[in-house]
């Protein structure tokens, strides 16, 4: 699969350098950078915010060391949750095509005070990878 058409042309979406030295010092185990991916929300309730049902696009990366699971898109911060921390066996994974991996969660469960379901779309290659090992790492959490 490519990488998306703004990573190519402008580097968005890959790992800012002073990230990618944090995330290389907690030894990265899979790592996809320049990935398009969809944001979905459903019935979002947030201060100053409701979405019914929104979808947006983004070109970002997806990575998982042995501390965290962190995901951006277009350089915000969409997930950053430590392995076996709060809110990391609340995170459903699953492989909806060969190679495109969903990660969603409740909003409430990261904000107190937002409701609703958030799913995290991405289109790689591993995603695979990234489904077994976020399963391996949750059994071992729990």
């Amino acid at each position: 699969m490519k990488k998306t058409l703004l990573y190519r042309l402008f580097r968005i979406g890959g790992i800012p350098g002073m990230l990618r030295l944090a995330l290389e010092a907690e030894q990265i185990l899979l790592c996809d950078e320049g990935i398009g991916g969809w944001l979905i929300t459903q019935d979002l309730k947030a201060p100053g915010k409701h979405f019914k049902h929104r979808r947006e696009g983004f070109s970002g990366f997806l990575a998982l060391t042995r501390r965290r699971l962190i995901a951006c898109g277009y350089g915000k911060r969409l997930i950053n949750v430590p392995i076996g921390g709060r809110g990391f066996s609340d995170i459903r994974c699953e492989l909806v095509a060969p190679e495109s991996i969903e990660l969603s969660f409740d909003a409430a469960e990261f904000q107190g005070d937002w409701n609703g379901m958030i799913t995290l779309r991405f289109n790689t290659p591993k995603a695979e990878q990234f489904r077994a090992s976020l399963a391996g790492l949750k059994r071992l959490a729990d």
